[in-house]
């Protein structure tokens, strides 16, 4: 299979990521994970590594099998390794995890060195403990797995009452779906909060019971108390934060009338369904503007405005401020405006 060609774009992606399998892996934590990147990574659901990019790699001698037998064939080698921003090593099988090649913990170790994110999925924590990575840490695992990794290795403190611990550059993670938190975590931290969320909520995982930095959601506790009509439309909008449609096309999708869903909306939020979707998309410009990582333009384009013009009028009656003197107040810099801030402040 060839490699997967990453897509550039200025400060894109957001974070590079190479996926190691361990033979004998386990499916779900490795689909969760990379599921999770998958809907984080472009706008909609077309499945483009354009925010961030990940490649598959061959932790033993390929083809590499799954646990349930499915045969992998890698995008890369582990010649490429150093182009990566974060390593995820992913393991299985105990009676496998032998046949891990040498040179992995060679390329694990002078990862954590770079210092460089380091994550375990699932056993994959043997290979980051066989490697000397987890030395006086504490690490996350699979219930059925702690007396084992005890015994291997004592000088690691083994935790299995979590769903995964972050210690340093290195997250360590128990496995199964779980792994959906972690990838949210890395999506939040390297990237905007809002793709997590966008990524949680279409993986039906509980944004609200996740520890991974993206539960504050200023309509979080209205929504609580909110009907199930109003949920799934907000649900749908997180989704679809940077592709909005109209109101109607949002009732059609829904199977309700557009009348019913702004009674709704009006009757749990106090707010009519199209201000609500204008505000959600400028509450998620807001901390991409918290950062330097992306133009006015490019943060127009990723909450769902086709006009920088039109995004930075809408922005400035919102806030008070146009984005660029919002992203000045936040960082306590000085920043030169964009030819759009510099055409709004002569209107």
């Amino acid at each position: 299979m060839a490699s997967v060609e990453f897509v550039q774009g200025v400060g894109l992606p957001y974070l590079r990521v190479g996926i190691l399998l361990c033979p004998g892996f386990t499916l779900t934590p490795v689909a969760s994970f990379v599921d999770a990147l998958r809907l984080a990574a472009d706008r909609g659901d077309r499945s483009h590594q354009v925010y961030f990019a990940w490649e598959f790699l061959a932790a033993a001698s390929p083809p590499i099998h799954a646990s349930c037998g499915l045969e992998v064939v890698p995008t890369a080698g582990l010649d490429r390794i150093d182009q990566y921003d974060c390593l995820v090593i992913c393991g299985g099988l105990l009676t496998d995890l032998p046949a891990v090649l040498p040179k992995v913990h060679t390329v694990l170790r002078a990862a954590a060195k770079r210092r460089v994110p380091i994550v375990a999925l699932c056993t994959g924590t043997f290979v980051l403990a066989e490697s000397g990575l987890l030395d006086g840490r504490r690490a996350a695992m699979h219930f059925d797995v702690v007396a084992e990794f005890i015994r291997r290795f004592p000088k690691c403190q083994a935790a299995s009452d979590v769903n995964y611990v972050i210690d340093g550059n290195i997250i360590t993670c128990a496995g199964s779906v779980v792994a959906i938190e972690v990838a949210a975590y890395l999506i939040a931290r390297y990237g905007d909060s809002s793709r997590a969320r966008k990524a949680l909520s279409y993986l039906l995982f509980n944004p609200e019971q996740s520890p991974s930095g993206t539960r504050t959601k200023p309509w979080g506790l209205a929504l609580s108390r909110a009907s199930r009509l109003t949920i799934d439309a907000v649900q749908y909008m997180e989704f679809r934060l940077d592709a909005p449609c109209s109101v109607s096309e949002l009732a059609k999708a829904l199977h309700t009338s557009r009348t019913r869903l702004n009674r709704a909306f009006v009757s749990d939020l106090s707010v009519s369904p199209a201000a609500f979707w204008r505000g959600m998309r400028l509450h998620a410009a807001k901390e991409l503007l918290a950062s330097r990582r992306r133009t006015i333009s490019e943060i127009a384009y990723d909450v769902g405005f086709c006009d920088t013009a039109h995004f930075c009028r809408t922005f400035r009656t919102h806030a008070g401020l146009t984005p660029q003197r919002y992203r000045q107040s936040v960082l306590g810099e000085d920043a030169e405006p964009t030819p759009s801030e510099i055409e709004l402040h002569r209107t």
